[in-house]
């Protein structure tokens, strides 16, 4: 081997083993931080696992007998169905009012709700949203004597208070498809977020004008069962916040949600109705024409 060879052999030593090395790096990198990257994924869950499982225990654990001041122990109500319930119109000045309303359906349970109210004898408000497929609910809804309500076409935020016109399009959307649907002009509707939302950032008595321009009344509430909070809520903690909600007011609107997530929701109808059974001084009505609105915001 002559010296040109010999130097060229070296140089190809040298940059084999530069390329080696670098390669050897980059191996240990990558592997480096896809360790680390697991690792944090791995803490991530077990943080989020130790939440889940912190809430469950916290709702599992819930001593409904705890204070009996600021809960209402259900299961020694008498289980009885002689609600007193008369035709809408009438009015009672000498009794509370409670009108129990139904957001975001209908949903896969809003048959089951429907066959409790039909049992019981009372008559809700369905403040719905398009939902494809059920128009059987849609109609029973209608036929059962409740009242059926426009809240939204497909309750996007976005979408309904991007402007005056997006608002006026959902509405009459929604309006559109219940008329075709049960052959019923809705005559009420409820603001998705309520009159008070932040979301729509321009003058509310815009708003109120198309409202108003199709013959909508609007209704917020002044009780709140809560069972769209962000924590899963049990029946019973439901229904006491209705119970507590609706205390000594004349008249009570109630908040509540029909949807495919709010199972205990339901199951927390027959406990609210049990507790208010025997008061002959309390009577359940869907909204009608003369039922006093409710309203957060009003046109100034």
């Amino acid at each position: 081997m002559n010296e040109n060879d010999f130097k060229r052999y070296k140089k190809i030593q040298i940059y084999g083993f530069i390329f080696v090395s670098l390669f050897i790096l980059i191996i240990c990198f990558v592997i480096g931080y896809l360790l680390n990257r697991n690792y944090t994924l791995e803490r991530k869950y077990n943080d989020l696992n130790d939440k889940v499982n912190s809430n469950l225990s916290e709702i599992s654990n819930f001593d409904y007998e705890k204070d009996e001041a600021e809960f209402i122990d259900l299961e020694e109500v008498a289980f009885k169905r002689e609600l007193k319930v008369l035709p809408d119109g009438e009015e009672y000045p000498d009794k509370q009012r409670i009108y129990l309303t139904f957001d975001d359906g209908p949903g896969k349970y809003t048959n089951e709700l429907l066959d409790i109210l039909e049992e019981y004898g009372v008559k809700a408000t369905f403040f719905v949203i398009y939902q494809p497929n059920h128009e059987e609910e849609y109609r029973r809804i209608v036929d059962n004597g409740h009242t059926l309500a426009i809240h939204s076409y497909d309750h996007s935020y976005k979408k309904i208070y991007k402007s005056v016109d997006g608002f006026k399009e959902d509405i009459d959307k929604t309006y559109d498809f219940l008329l075709e649907t049960t052959g019923q002009e809705p005559l009420f509707y409820r603001f998705p977020g309520g009159s008070s939302n932040t979301i729509f950032k321009g003058n509310k008595n815009d708003l109120i004008d198309v409202l108003n321009d199709k013959n909508l009344v609007y209704y917020d509430w002044n009780c709140d069962s809560n069972d769209a909070s962000k924590k899963a809520l049990s029946s019973n903690q439901i229904a006491n916040n209705v119970i507590k909600g609706i205390g000594n007011k004349k008249e009570a609107i109630v908040l509540m949600h029909d949807t495919n997530a709010k199972l205990t929701s339901i199951e927390a109808v027959p406990l609210i109705l049990d507790y208010y059974m025997e008061d002959d001084n309390v009577i359940f009505l869907p909204i009608t024409e003369t039922t006093e609105p409710i309203q957060h915001v009003k046109k100034k």
